[in-house]
């Protein structure tokens, strides 16, 4: 028997943390695109949903989390954690 241990990869850890936070599918796809940088009218334009829809799901994902602004949705469920 072999044990390997190595760094966990990002996206696997923001999967972890976004499960944690009890984040929906759409939500973490919606929390992707704004790592990305993505402004609301784009991310309701690549989703194919309104912005007022997009704007719903992030202030979803805003209460989960416990942050107010995009900058802290960012570093809170994908700065790397050691």
């Amino acid at each position: 028997m072999a044990l390997v241990i190595e760094p966990t990869a990002r996206a696997d850890v923001a999967l972890i943390v976004a499960q944690a936070y009890g984040l929906s599918p759409r939500e973490l796809e919606i929390a992707h695109l704004v790592a990305r940088g993505l402004p609301t009218a784009e991310i309701a334009a690549a989703l194919f949903l309104s912005p007022h829809t997009v704007r719903g799901y992030l202030k979803a994902v805003f209460g989960k989390a416990g942050v107010s602004s995009r900058g802290e949705l960012v570093a809170r469920l994908f700065a790397e954690r050691f």
